[in-house]
């Protein structure tokens, strides 16, 4: 039974193209992710140049009317504001497909990132990159960590 529940958790780990973590909060995560293309961590990350992310198979545990996407940053256990642009905020609006939302618990969906990039004055350090979802009430949708090294 052990074998079978390791497994289950690893399968999300091994289809991902891009490698990635759970998050500290224990939300879950998408089934596969491409994070610009990425297969190797840590990611190579272009200082302000876009980012284009695709997450595919993210389950919701609970009913919400609205989705909010964030990004946080941390680099040697502080966390960097990274305040997502206007307009990509709202994952319902941008980055799912029409007709996602509302979403019900356990509804499976995708969700794309298409960051215009911004530029950070952390060239040439890795830093640990928190992608996720929010629901109306606070609670995390889906979340993922990966590394990336920003690079000039």
């Amino acid at each position: 039974m052990f074998k079978y529940l390791l497994i289950a958790a690893l399968v999300p780990a091994i289809l991902a193209q891009t490698p990635v973590r759970q998050c500290a909060n224990g939300a879950g995560m998408p089934q596969t992710v491409d994070i610009n293309g990425c297969t190797t961590s840590p990611c190579p990350i272009q200082n302000g140049a876009p980012i284009q992310a695709f997450a595919q198979g993210i389950t919701s545990p609970v009913a919400t009317n609205g989705l909010e996407s964030y990004i946080v940053i941390r680099l040697a256990g502080l966390q960097i504001p990274f305040p997502m642009p206007d307009g990509l905020e709202d994952a319902c609006a941008v980055g799912t497909a029409p007709g996602t939302c509302p979403v019900s618990a356990g509804q499976v969906f995708d969700y794309t990132l298409n960051h215009e990039g911004q530029p950070l004055s952390l060239t040439g350090v890795t830093v640990v990159v928190e992608v996720g979802l929010l629901a109306d009430d606070g609670t995390v949708v889906g979340c993922l960590q990966f590394d990336a090294q920003i690079v000039g």
